[in-house]
């Protein structure tokens, strides 16, 4: 739902800087937006942002590795991620995300 409201959300702007000559900038400073992630950051214990990730600059596969790269997840959906920052990761050392 996130991910489409961001969707109207650029083209409303889109349609903004077209009526006012580029002079409009909408969306910055989303206060709904920013404290839905800190609920969420906070109710998940994800130090390390990957919810964060998730959202703003997972590439289009979604997936994390562990550390030696022997284990993949991919969280390409929401439950995929929940489930691994609430039973993989565990706010441990036990996979970095691909940059």
């Amino acid at each position: 739902m996130m991910k489409e409201q961001e969707e109207i959300n650029r083209q409303f702007e889109k349609a903004l800087q077209l009526v006012g000559n580029g002079h409009y900038v909408f969306g910055t400073e989303n206060k709904y937006q920013q404290a839905l992630m800190m609920v969420l950051t906070e109710a998940l214990n994800d130090k390390d942002e990957f919810i964060d990730w998730w959202f703003y600059e997972a590439t289009p596969d979604y997936k994390v590795w562990s550390v030696d790269r022997e284990k993949e997840w991919c969280l390409k959906e929401p439950e995929a991620l929940y489930d691994f920052i609430v039973n993989e990761w565990c706010g441990g050392s036990s996979c970095e995300h691909e940059n």
